[in-house]
């Protein structure tokens, strides 16, 4: 699926030549309108390492070059040149953010690329279930109560292990709800319900993502410590990416968890219980993000 299309219209010799940048989630496609016709050069992010896009047009006065790549994370930059001359250029450093690019699409050893977009396909259903739990916990509170919102999650949680079985027998073939920390995940749902049941007290359950936010933070830090063997290396199977160091990705995590908890408990303690509800149902998605997508980056530096 295209999703935009970036314009460019270089003057070369006195003529106006229109380029194209078509670009979409995986692909992107460069087209040059040459006079005996378009000229293009396209690009599969998932089988190719990231580059330049390259299109050249012979003419009596010398190959005249055409080459487009990201000038920042969200617009493209044109450069034409003639036996290494620059002829025109749509923005100064055209090609500022092709490193960074490179970092994020190649493997460190940059002999491949580094996503493989297939696996968000792969756990739609996980992903769908994550949110649907994340929904019934905010709307169970904002109906009832805290305490009883924990417990409703915690067993809809649950029940998607019968559910995960069910469908398996049913439709033949391998459904995963709960991702690659199924059974972590399981063990994390009754440290909540039991928490929440054992703590009567709406105070005690805005605390609760504090306390299993430093048990998570423990258990990372343990696995990080026998080389990412266990919890990490059974995430990083849901992950995009080819080159992750387990060890480095148990370790952010586990800062992640930590980071995670402190905030949690300074909400809880400085806020009111609707905006707590609140951050802990959304806000908290950008903390886990801003600090997950470090932890991505520096587990994909290695050693």
């Amino acid at each position: 699926m295209k999703l935009w299309t970036y314009r460019f219209r270089p003057v070369v010799d006195g003529a106006v030549i229109p380029v194209a940048l078509e670009t979409g989630f995986t692909w992107s496609r460069l087209v040059v309108e040459a006079p005996d016709g378009p000229r293009e050069d396209r690009q599969e992010y998932q089988r190719e390492s990231y580059r330049l896009h390259r299109v050249e047009l012979p003419r009596e006065e010398g190959t005249v070059v055409f080459e487009v790549g990201p000038r920042n994370a969200w617009t493209f930059g044109l450069r034409v040149s003639r036996n290494g001359v620059v002829l025109w250029e749509s923005h100064r450093e055209p090609h500022a953010y092709l490193g960074r690019m490179r970092e994020m699409l190649v493997t460190q050893k940059g002999d491949r690329p580094a996503i493989d977009t297939s696996v968000f396909r792969r756990n739609a259903p996980a992903i769908a279930a994550d949110v649907a739990l994340g929904l019934l916990f905010f709307i169970t509170g904002k109906l009832t109560d805290l305490r009883t919102a924990a417990l409703v999650a915690a067993g809809a949680g649950l029940a998607l292990l019968p559910v995960q079985w069910l469908l398996r027998r049913i439709l033949r073939r391998p459904v995963d709800l709960l991702g690659g920390l199924a059974l972590f995940g399981v063990v994390m749902l009754l440290l909540s319900a039991g928490f929440s049941w054992y703590l009567d007290s709406e105070f005690a359950v805005q605390l609760k993502a504090t306390a299993l936010g430093g048990v998570s933070a423990a258990a990372f830090t343990l696995d990080a410590l026998c080389g990412g063997k266990f919890l990490a290396r059974r995430l990083a199977t849901y992950l995009p990416y080819r080159d992750l160091h387990l060890r480095r990705l148990g370790l952010g995590l586990a800062l992640t968890g930590t980071v995670m908890a402190g905030v949690n408990l300074l909400v809880a303690l400085g806020f009111s219980k609707d905006v707590w509800l609140l951050y802990t149902t959304w806000a908290d998605f950008v903390v886990a993000a801003v600090m997950g997508q470090w932890a991505l980056s520096w587990a994909r530096k290695g050693d």
